[in-house]
């Protein structure tokens, strides 16, 4: 991570009314401003859902998640961005913990063999060894 750049992530909820074409639209725009201002690191499109309760009279909307990184003055400048712009619903953005995220590197399967483990020895350990006393009432 670069020096001064915190670890964010925002959800978009666009208006339905815009139809799938104006909304890859808009997410495009906020896209490109975030990457003007920081490194886009994920996009994630939920695609149209239902709305738990009706916003400004509207019951659904296309959700879409981006993970970047950036300053941190730059979040004010794009939460006023989403707050000026028609067809947005609802925004949230969120710094993200950085020791919780775990980046996934491919393993190769540990072979008990390898780690002198002696397997047969704890199976027959465990078949072997006696049951727990239970407690009579």
């Amino acid at each position: 991570m670069a020096e001064g750049k915190n670890l964010y992530e925002t959800v978009i909820v666009t208006s339905a009314k815009l139809g799938e074409e104006g909304n890859a639209a808009l997410v495009e725009r906020f896209k490109t401003l975030i990457a003007e201002n920081g490194t886009v690191q994920s996009v994630d499109d939920w695609g149209k859902r239902r709305f738990a309760y009706p916003i400004n009279k509207q019951t659904e909307g296309y959700y879409t998640l981006i993970h970047f990184e950036s300053g941190p003055d730059f979040t004010a400048e794009l939460d006023r961005r989403y707050q000026i712009t028609d067809g947005i619903v609802r925004t949230l953005i969120v710094k993200r913990d950085p020791r919780h995220i775990v980046e996934r590197k491919p393993q190769k399967p540990q072979r008990a063999e390898d780690e002198g483990v002696d397997v047969e020895a704890i199976a027959v350990e465990a078949v072997e060894a006696p049951a727990a006393p239970e407690s009579a009432e």
